[in-house]
C-alpha cells in the first residue's frame, strides 16, 4: 500500500515535470520563432521606374530564394524625382534605402553617401570598362585619386536607331547615292553631314515628315545630344584634346584633354571652332523635327514620335527601345554615331554607407550577382535590357534562338558600347549647375 502511494506521487510529479519541459519548449521555440523573423533583413533598392526596375527587382527575387531571412523591395519613382528624394532621405544619415541607383551626371553629387567599393569585389574585366568607368569610378576631386562608388548593372548608350525598311530600299540607296555622292546605309555613316543631308532628302521627297529625330529639351535633353555630336569634332581636333580624344576623366569631352601649367583644372572645350561647328550640326538636325516652340524633344516622348512612323530613324538611349511600339520597333536597327562611336548614358546602383556592416555585406552579395554573367544574359532575354558583361553579350551572340533582329543590336551594342567616349562632365557641379547652365544657353541658339 505504501509503494502505491509513492508510484502514484512519483507518477504525478513526472507528469507535472514532462508538462514543465513542454510549456518551456514550447515557450523556447516560440522566443526562437520570433527572435528569428525579427532579424529578417529587408533591403530597399530605390531608382527611377521602367524596365531597368523591373529588371533588378527580378534579380532581387532570385537572389532572396537561395538567402532565406532577406527581403529586396525596389522602390521605383519618376525619373526627375528619385535622384532628388533619395538625396534628402540621406541628408539625414537615413538608412531608407540600402541600395541607391544614381546617373552618371548625378554621380559626383551622390558620392558622398555611398560606400567605396573595392573593384576586386567583382570580376572588373568581365565588365565594359566604358560603362563603369563613366559613374562607378569617379575622380574624387579633393583627394585627387579614383574610387568606386558603384557598379553598372546594363549596358545604355547613346546610338543610331533607323527603319530598316527605309534604309534597305535600293531605289532611295540608289538615288541618295546618285544625288549625294554618300552611302545612304547608317551603318557606313562617316560624319554628322550624311545625317543632315538624309534629313534634306527624306523630307523634301515626302517620304517621312521629320528627320532624325534628337533630344533637344532644355532641361536634360541637350546635355545628352550635344556631347554626342561634339565628340565627333572633339576626337579629331589635337588643339583641344591633346590625345587622349575622351578627355580626362571626370571632365570629359566637354572639357580639354590636359591641364594648362599654372591651373588645377582643364579648360571648357567647348567654347572652340568645333564647338560652335558641332551647336550648328545640332540645330540643322533639330529643324527637320518638330518645333521646340511647340514641343521639345526629350527621353520621354521620342520613342512615342517615332513609333509614329514620321520619322526614319533617332538617336536615343538604348534604354529607350522598350517604350518604341512593336511594329516600329521590329523594323528598327542599331549603328553606332556618325564616325563609329557613341556615348554613354549608364546607370548605377551603390550601397548606402550609413547601413550596419552586415546589412552592407548583403547589398555587396546581391550587386555581384546582379552583375554575373548569367543573370545579365536574362536581363537581355527577359527584359530587353543590354548586359554589361561581356561573358554574358559573347553567350548571346552565339545564341542561336535569337532572331536576326536581336543578334543584330547585340553585335553593334557591344561594339559600340566598347568606344563611348563622347560624355559630358561629371565632376561635381555638373548636375546641380553645368547642366542648366549650359542647357539654358544652347536652347537661347
Amino acid at each position: 500500500m505504501h509503494l502505491n502511494k509513492t508510484w502514484r506521487a512519483l507518477s504525478r510529479n513526472l507528469v507535472i515535470l514532462i508538462l514543465v519541459i513542454i510549456v518551456i519548449i514550447a515557450a523556447v521555440g516560440g522566443y526562437l520563432a520570433l527572435h528569428k523573423s525579427s532579424k529578417e533583413t529587408t533591403l530597399n533598392v530605390i531608382t527611377f521606374s521602367g524596365q531597368s526596375a523591373d529588371f533588378i527587382q527580378y534579380a532581387a527575387n532570385q537572389f532572396v530564394s537561395s538567402h532565406p531571412g532577406v527581403k529586396i523591395n525596389v522602390i521605383q519613382e519618376p525619373f526627375s524625382e528619385y535622384i532628388s528624394d533619395e538625396e534628402t532621405s540621406l541628408a539625414g544619415h537615413s538608412t531608407q534605402y540600402a541600395i541607391l541607383g544614381y546617373t552618371s551626371t548625378s554621380a559626383q553629387d551622390i558620392s558622398k553617401y555611398l560606400l567605396p567599393l573595392n573593384s576586386s569585389d567583382f570580376n572588373m574585366s568581365d565588365i565594359i570598362s566604358p560603362q563603369e568607368d563613366f559613374g562607378g569610378i569617379i575622380y574624387n576631386v579633393s583627394s585627387h585619386s579614383y574610387e568606386t562608388i558603384g557598379i553598372a548593372y546594363e549596358t545604355a548608350i547613346y546610338l543610331t536607331a533607323y527603319n530598316i525598311k527605309i534604309f534597305d530600299n535600293s531605289t532611295l540607296a540608289s538615288e541618295f547615292s546618285s544625288q549625294y555622292h554618300m552611302n545612304f546605309s547608317p551603318t557606313t555613316w562617316k560624319n554628322w553631314t550624311v545625317v543632315e543631308d538624309v534629313d534634306n532628302f527624306l523630307t523634301s521627297k515626302g517620304i517621312t515628315k521629320y528627320g532624325f529625330l534628337i533630344d533637344d529639351h532644355e532641361n536634360h535633353g541637350i546635355i545628352d545630344a550635344y556631347p554626342a555630336i561634339f565628340g565627333y569634332y572633339y576626337r579629331d581636333a589635337y588643339s583641344l584634346n591633346h590625345g587622349n580624344y575622351s578627355g580626362i576623366p571626370g571632365f570629359n569631352i566637354m572639357f580639354e584633354g590636359y591641364t594648362l601649367p599654372g591651373l588645377n583644372y582643364p579648360l571648357p572645350s567647348f567654347n572652340s571652332s568645333e564647338g560652335v561647328q558641332a551647336l550648328e550640326t545640332y540645330k540643322t538636325l533639330v529643324s527637320y523635327e518638330v518645333s521646340p516652340s511647340s514641343e521639345q524633344i526629350q527621353y520621354g516622348n521620342l520613342p512615342t514620335i517615332y513609333s509614329s512612323g514620321e520619322a526614319p530613324g533617332a538617336f536615343l538611349f538604348i534604354t529607350q527601345l522598350s517604350s518604341i511600339s512593336s511594329n516600329v520597333s521590329s523594323e528598327t536597327y542599331l549603328a553606332p554615331l556618325p564616325g563609329g562611336y557613341a556615348e554613354t548614358g549608364t546607370d548605377f546602383l551603390g550601397i548606402n554607407k550609413y547601413l550596419p556592416a552586415s546589412e552592407q555585406k548583403i547589398a555587396l552579395e546581391f550587386l555581384e550577382f546582379l552583375v554575373s554573367p548569367k543573370v545579365q544574359e536574362e536581363a537581355f532575354i527577359k527584359f530587353g535590357k543590354f548586359p554589361v558583361s561581356r561573358e554574358a553579350f559573347m553567350q548571346l551572340m552565339s545564341n542561336t534562338s535569337l532572331n536576326t533582329q536581336q543578334l543584330e543590336w547585340l553585335k553593334e551594342v557591344y561594339k559600340a558600347s566598347s568606344n563611348a567616349f563622347a560624355n559630358p562632365p561629371n565632376i561635381p557641379v555638373t548636375y546641380s549647375s553645368l547642366i542648366p547652365d549650359f542647357n539654358d544657353q544652347v536652347s537661347i541658339i
